[in-house]
């Protein structure tokens, strides 16, 4: 984890956050019903999750300060991981894995007991096996409603 470091999102990140969303052009369509979104959206989701408890995070490289991912949770008895993606380009090299294990151990030693993810499934390659993988069990079918779109997701967690 040496070379990524989870701090919390500045304004002047904002720009940099908005590449990481559109690199992901499957989790735009899928999760928000576009294909692009700018500094406003980001500043608009960073406020909306700060008044409901949320922290925002970036995942920046340690040695280039680049933001390289975003990682959004509110701190609890069970943690609710609302997102955690990575830029792109390093997806399916173990980073994802990696930051999320971080992530895990620190939720340790604030005491939670449990992490909760909303994980869109309604389309092929969707992030499922990707945190089955990491221990997380499915519990309920829910609708999730986010930008201008309704989608189809599992709920799943994992006791830590």
């Amino acid at each position: 984890m040496a070379k990524y470091l989870i701090r919390k999102i500045h304004i002047n990140d904002f720009q940099q956050v908005a590449e990481v969303y559109n690199s992901n052009q499957q989790f735009l369509l899928n999760h928000l019903g576009v294909e692009f979104i700018d500094e406003d959206f980001i500043s608009e989701e960073v406020s909306t999750m700060s008044k409901v408890g949320f922290n925002s995070c970036v995942i920046v490289n340690s040695e280039t300060q680049a933001v390289q991912g975003v990682l959004d949770y509110k701190s609890d008895t069970e943690t609710y991981l609302s997102l955690l993606m990575l830029s792109a380009d390093l997806h399916g090299k173990g980073i994802g894995r990696d930051i999320y294990s971080y992530f895990e151990s620190r939720m340790l030693q604030s005491e939670s007991t449990s992490i909760r993810i909303d994980v869109v499934n309604d389309y092929q390659d969707n992030a499922v096996p990707f945190w089955k993988s990491l221990g997380f069990l499915e519990y309920e079918s829910i609708t999730l409603d986010w930008g201008n779109k309704k989608s189809n997701a599992v709920v799943m967690r994992k006791n830590i």
